[in-house]
């Protein structure tokens, strides 16, 4: 309890559109969780229909905010809310932070097929100021030319909870109505409707979710102005820490939470609808009227009541006369007509019951099937040891064996004649025979976008899918596989007999599904190649830069032997002229002419070397043969500088497994900022020292200097890109060389020395 009292009370204001007890239900994990990752404070939740949220900031009763992104809106421009993380969710195995609204009506209303319908009818909805149960679709209907408030029959606003809006619809209440689709999606879920109990007006094509409306940014979570920073900052940095598998996501049906959003869509439709905070909306809400015409509307209630009562007790009076002589009436009947339906129904009950067990058992069966196919599919592309090449393999295979056909192909669109890859399991069959569908055929698939093309019966259909070597085809199933958007390939199965009949449409659903994670693996497969392109042209860019660094001392470096190898030669010549000096001083002087110009080749050998491209192929590599060659190429410059080298490398030290050409670069990096750190230095003396240190499982490299050290202030900011303390610096050495070692699953890092200097290191797995 004294624990307890020691916390500070931190209520979060939720926006209860489900009602309260819902709203309670579904985020009181997430107190929770914060009360215990914050142990200083104690969250608590306080559900509210919108007008008492609005009151509750306005009167700073709440330090943080969950609702809707229309109110958040509002709320931000008239009492400076400001969000810190937004909402995310799971839907089909995919992470959404956007959502929408549903316009529905019965299955069975006949009258109402589309938004134009709505004209002359009744609707209901949540309230004018309700941003997923009305704003967004009455930008809908005003797209339409309809105005809510003119051309309905009879506009209702419920207000919350949004089930009960729901529940009107369905007990024809009202005709037509909106609420925030995942609210339908749950209520189904729950089992309170059937997916078949109403019809989606507007439907928007996103994979099976019942929409009606553009998707917009899901729920903020917002912070007040008077909430200190930082605890706004700890609770977004939880918040944004809870996996999307934690107890508190799974109770408020969300996958976690993610950066703050942007908004800017939802100001767009207020502005469209010319509603708060950019213009006065309609004064169309029941406050306004109540307020207005508060005496009449009482009075009139007031008279109504007392007529509804003396006309309900004569018509109940005379209704329950009615009715009972209607029961005594229908109950003779009911019993005469169940004692013939009896009889009927005793003759058939056994046929029914045998044709029930044996329909469920094929169901069954179908099912096990099915999920067996998914489980395998899973297995695939969750399996990180497996190619890119050997997944799609599995992929087809799998698919192959499902369907039981025994050609399986995926078809390029983008490279034209190009099989991405083909399986059988028929012998017989030359697969290298099969060539890609025509152009004609490829667009027609593409069209059926939403469900495959299945032929049970080529000859009959008529169709030309026997050209290009596939005269044997007699049947045929087929779907489009889309990359960002664009049809990429096209998934294919194909059999050597006729069949039956077409697929079930969960077989279709199966198809669809699996075209669509071969589009997400070849989605992947071209970002990794489009990153190692563009590292492997960074890591050259970076290389030249070097170079050019290295380029003052190339031409110094190459003065002094072609002057040497000059000199010499010019002594030659003379010797040579005068017949006092014997030949043996003219070959020594021409001895060393050779090696001031061979010294002076090793140099630009050495770098040319260092310059050239290279390939990413990784290798077993030494560290300490790559420190003595880089030694080598820069010892020149560490001489010329007056800069006292040591190497302090161990001597029993494992290989590592690594692109030694990107490794040589991160080490000459490393030398040279240390060199650099030391040009200015006027007193001590100047020392560089490389070592190399073997650790249980890893490899440190360190490179050590005696200049001017770290400042403490920019050592968080040494290996971001464009940071640099040099004058001429471009700040993307230290970048690239972390973006290298960390490709190779190590680290890097740099310490302080005292009294002076610093220390540059990274570390590599050793070779297994």
């Amino acid at each position: 309890m004294a624990n307890q009292q020691n916390e500070k009370l931190i209520k979060i204001g939720v926006l209860a559109f489900r009602g309260t007890d819902k709203a309670l239900s579904r985020w009181q994990k997430t107190a929770e969780y914060l009360s215990k990752e914050l142990p200083a404070y104690h969250f608590k939740i306080s559900p509210y229909d919108l007008p008492r949220l609005t009151r509750a900031v306005k009167n700073n009763e709440v330090s943080f905010v969950l609702t809707n992104p229309g109110h958040y809106v509002l709320l931000e421009s008239k009492y400076g809310l400001s969000r810190i993380v937004t909402l995310q969710r799971k839907f089909n195995g995919k992470i959404n932070t956007r959502f929408g609204a549903v316009i529905f009506t019965r299955a069975d209303n006949k009258e109402i097929y589309t938004i134009k319908d709505l004209k002359g009818k009744r609707f209901m909805a949540v309230s004018p100021d309700a941003f997923g149960g009305f704003q967004m679709s009455w930008l809908e209907l005003n797209k339409q030319k309809i105005n809510p408030f003119k051309d309905f029959s009879e506009m209702q606003f419920h207000g919350f909870p949004q089930d009960a809006i729901a529940m009107a619809v369905f007990n024809r209440k009202t005709d037509a109505a909106t609420i925030r689709s995942e609210t339908l999606v749950n209520m189904i879920e729950d089992g309170v409707f059937k997916e078949d109990d109403f019809r989606i007006l507007n439907s928007q094509n996103n994979r099976g979710a019942a929409l009606s409306t553009q998707l917009y940014p899901e729920w903020p979570f917002a912070t007040s102005k008077n909430t200190p920073r930082a605890l706004a900052k700890q609770v977004a940095q939880k918040l944004l820490a809870m996996p999307e598998n934690h107890p508190a996501a799974i109770s408020s049906r969300t996958a976690g939470w993610t950066v703050p959003l942007d908004y800017s869509q939802v100001h767009e439709l207020m502005k469209t609808l010319s509603i708060e905070p950019y213009n006065i909306k309609p004064n169309t809400s029941i406050k306004y009227f109540i307020k207005k015409y508060v005496f009449w509307i009482i009075s009139s209630v007031l008279f109504l009541m007392l007529l509804i009562a003396i006309n309900t007790f004569v018509a109940r009076t005379n209704r329950r006369l009615k009715v009972t002589e209607k029961k005594l009436r229908n109950e003779i009947q009911e019993r005469e007509a169940s004692q013939v339906e009896l009889s009927k129904y005793k003759d058939s009950l056994e046929k029914r019951v045998a044709d029930r067990t044996n329909e469920l058992m094929s169901n069954n069966l179908s099912l096990q099937r099915s999920q067996k196919a998914l489980h395998d599919l899973v297995d695939i592309t969750i399996d990180t040891s497996l190619t890119h090449r050997e997944k799609l393999t599995k992929l087809l295979d799998t698919g192959r064996e499902y369907y039981q056909l025994p050609i399986a192909m995926l078809s390029s669109l983008v490279s034209e004649n190009e099989r991405i890859c083909t399986v059988s399991n028929d012998q017989s069959i030359n697969v290298k025979n099969l060539q890609p569908l025509s152009r004609d055929n490829a667009q027609s698939i593409i069209k059926k976008e939403d469900q495959p093309l299945d032929i049970p019966d080529i000859e009959n259909n008529h169709s030309n899918m026997g050209c290009g070597g596939r005269s044997m085809l007699k049947s045929y199933l087929a779907t489009a596989v889309f990359v960002k958007g664009e049809a990429h390939c096209i998934l294919e199965f194909s059999g050597l007999s006729k069949r039956d009949k077409e697929y079930t449409q969960w077989d279709h659903n199966l198809l669809q599904v699996m075209g669509q994670w071969i589009g997400s693996e070849i989605e992947k497969q071209l970002a990794v190649d489009e990153k190692q392109k563009h590292r492997a042209e960074l890591y050259r860019v970076s290389r030249i830069n070097l170079m050019g660094e290295m380029a003052a001392n190339i031409a110094h470096e190459l003065n002094q032997p072609l002057t040497a190898a000059c000199n010499y030669s010019s002594g030659c010549l003379r010797l040579l002229e005068d017949e006092e000096y014997g030949n043996e001083k003219v070959k020594s002087g021409l001895k060393k002419t050779i090696e001031s110009a061979s010294l002076a080749a090793n140099i630009i050998r050495q770098q040319r070397t260092f310059l050239q491209k290279g390939d990413n192929q990784m290798q077993k590599v030494q560290l300490n043969e790559l420190v003595k060659k880089l030694v080598e190429l820069i010892s020149t410059e560490i001489n010329r500088k007056s800069i006292e080298l040591k190497l302090e490398l161990e001597q029993q030290l494992n290989s590592v497994y690594a692109n030694s050409v990107q490794i040589e670069q991160v080490i000459l990096n490393l030398i040279r900022n240390a060199i650099d750190s030391m040009k200015n230095k006027k007193q001590g003396s100047k020392e560089l020292n490389i070592r190399t240190e073997q650790y249980k499982k890893t490899i440190r490299l360190s490179v050590i200097d005696t200049g001017s050290g770290i400042d403490e202030k920019n050592k968080g900011k040494l290996f971001n890109a464009f940071f640099t303390t040099k004058e001429d610096g471009m700040g993307m050495g230290l970048s690239i060389s972390r973006s290298i070692v960390e490709a190779h699953d190590g680290v890097i890092g740099v310490n302080s020395l005292e009294p002076e200097g610093s220390c540059f290191y990274f570390e590599l797995k050793t070779q297994k």
